[in-house]
């Protein structure tokens, strides 16, 4: 199976399992992929996902170009299916974090910049590379990338297929920790244990404003903000967060 899934209490390990193709996907591994992000955020028992690449070498490579071309004709539900982005937003309520392990190429790069928080080994590489194969992005690209580190780096990229480190990504904002390849795993797993001991519907409602309110003007941004601050209001969990602060004691969240 080129999709493997782990349970770690709350947190979910989503690991692209294709070592030898550099985590390539195939479209067999995309919509296996998609059915595991679809499954955890559906899960009430899991609060958290990381995805990371099985092996040292790489994240995702980008779409599996070894495999032979979808038919040119056939059945619609076939020409749905290879037709349809390499990564696709799913619209999950939960936040994925995304260990970048070595390259996270093309349609690599655009998953990971699909998820909500990035962190990179030292040995991580990055690139948009589809204008080299005669392509562009057609799964994010240009769009989440611009949105990120701006229009000007986002061109840079795009247009040339030049590759950057994890250093100069986290200079230009396109992940958010750069650690030793030793330690990414664990690294991703402890933040997802943070986020994962925080009030649910708190982390679920401000992953919305944030994410929402990038594509809207401050007003109704911070109007959207205000709404999803009235609706966890009156929560169980909003009253068990001030009860525990109050008696000095760590909260039991139950996402209610």
């Amino acid at each position: 199976m080129a999709i493997t899934v782990a349970s770690h209490g709350f947190v979910s390990l989503i690991t692209l399992d294709r070592a030898e193709a550099r985590n390539a996907l195939s479209l067999d591994m995309r919509d296996a992929l998609e059915a595991a992000l679809l499954s955890f955020d559906a899960d009430p028992a899991k609060r958290v996902a990381v995805l990371i690449g099985a092996g040292d070498k790489a994240f995702c490579a980008g779409a599996d170009l070894t495999a032979a071309p979808p038919p040119a004709t056939g059945p619609a539900a076939q020409l749905d299916r290879a037709n349809r982005a390499l990564v696709r937003d799913l619209n999950l309520s939960k936040p994925v974090i995304a260990a970048v392990n070595g390259l996270a190429l093309g349609g690599g790069l655009e998953l990971a910049l699909l998820c909500d928080i990035r962190i990179a080994a030292r040995n991580a590489t990055f690139a948009l590379t589809e204008v080299k194969i005669g392509s562009m992005p057609g799964s994010g690209g240009t769009q989440r990338l611009a949105r990120l580190v701006g229009m000007g780096r986002a061109m840079h990229l795009a247009l040339s297929g030049d590759r950057v480190g994890a250093d100069d990504a986290l200079a230009m904002g396109l992940v958010s920790q750069v650690v030793e390849q030793s330690e990414l795993a664990a690294a991703a797993m402890q933040l997802a244990g943070r986020i994962a001991d925080n009030a649910p519907l708190s982390v679920q409602m401000t992953r919305k404003a944030i994410r929402d309110g990038l594509d809207m003007p401050l007003a109704q941004g911070l109007a959207l903000e205000r709404t999803l601050f009235t609706i966890i209001r009156d929560t169980q969990d909003r009253a068990e967060g001030r009860a525990a602060f109050r008696e000095k004691r760590k909260p039991d969240f139950k996402g209610r």
